[in-house]
């Protein structure tokens, strides 16, 4: 064999062997990541209350509105009401109602958010104790997402495991893993995953950071396999080389 074909040759030995290990370490990542089924942005509520039975006489705010702690939601009619104010029985003043100079009854936000739903409206009669309103509490952004998973896949869930969250636009944001509800159907593992990120700030990506939207969410799995060994040790001597 003269030098030339020698020379080809291990250059060739050495393409094939490179384009097996990119191979194998992109099956290896793509491995390492689970993509959901289904998932979307939601977010806590609380639901706003009357103690007291009546007419709604006024409802300063409408779908959509933003609150503040204290705000008044609805200002109530109520013969109870007035009935135990008779008798020496009003109510005490709280953060969630008070009675009014008119003998009304006004029922304000306990916290920050905005009005997602109305069961009451000017005009109506509101029975106590039932559904007013319902508000989404500030800050409180999540994604729940629905994962189906082998049980070696279910058991690389690591804790605070890290996530990506992909919108509509194809924008990314980073999140983790912050409790994981599963049952078992057919020996897969039916997940569903609360995902907690800090980047889940109500109105970026032109709006579509609100609750409702659709989303795609790709958990990353733990991987502690030959391969990934490798990998995070070439990373970690780019990474120092940049340095």
């Amino acid at each position: 064999m003269t030098w030339g074909n020698r020379i080809r040759l291990t250059f060739g030995l050495i393409i094939v062997l490179v384009g097996a290990a990119l191979a194998t370490y992109h099956l290896n990542e793509s491995e390492a990541v689970a993509s959901s089924t289904s998932a979307q942005i939601a977010a806590k509520t609380y639901d706003v209350g009357s103690p007291y039975a009546g007419l709604v006489v006024d409802q300063p705010v409408e779908i959509g509105a933003t609150v503040k702690t204290g705000d008044a939601l609805f200002v109530i009619d109520s013969a109870g009401l007035q009935h135990d104010i008779a008798i020496g029985l009003g109510p005490a003043s709280s953060p969630a109602s008070e009675v009014d100079a008119a003998g009304h009854l006004v029922i304000r936000a306990t916290g920050p958010g905005v009005v997602r739903q109305l069961t009451a409206t000017r005009g109506s009669f509101v029975q106590a104790s039932g559904q007013l309103a319902v508000v989404e509490k500030a800050q409180t952004l999540y994604v729940l997402a629905d994962f189906v998973l082998s049980p070696k896949e279910y058991a690389r869930i690591g804790d605070k495991a890290a996530v990506t969250i992909v919108l509509p636009n194809q924008q990314q944001l980073a999140g983790h893993v912050e409790r994981v509800d599963v049952t078992t159907v057919a020996n897969q593992a039916q997940a569903t995953i609360t995902v907690a990120s800090d980047q889940l700030v109500a109105g970026v990506a032109n709006g579509l950071v609100t609750a409702g939207t659709p989303v795609t969410v790709e958990l990353h799995l733990q991987n502690d396999g030959v391969v990934t060994t490798v990998a995070d040790s070439v990373k970690r001597y780019l990474r120092g080389i940049r340095l």
